[in-house]
């Protein structure tokens, strides 16, 4: 395994243990993550100000978006 890729899970695993937040397979630092489906749409409105939904087939909004930035710091 490289070292980059090390480096790379230790940061999700940092971010996602300390942050209401889920990182995609093949996220990078900077990239933009996922609100956990656990968290209510009001309590992450309030957490996150750079939310947004994902448009699903089904019209459930549980695919929430956000940035890694000032909002979320590793």
């Amino acid at each position: 395994m490289k070292q980059s890729e090390i480096l790379r899970v230790i940061d999700s695993l940092q971010l996602t243990a300390t942050k209401k937040v889920a990182t995609p397979g093949d996220w990078k630092a900077g990239d933009k993550c996922m609100v956990v489906p656990s968290l209510f749409n009001d309590e992450a409105k309030k957490m996150f100000l750079d939310m947004t939904a994902v448009e699903l087939p089904s019209g459930k909004q549980y695919v929430r978006m956000i940035p890694v930035d000032s909002q979320v710091r590793m």
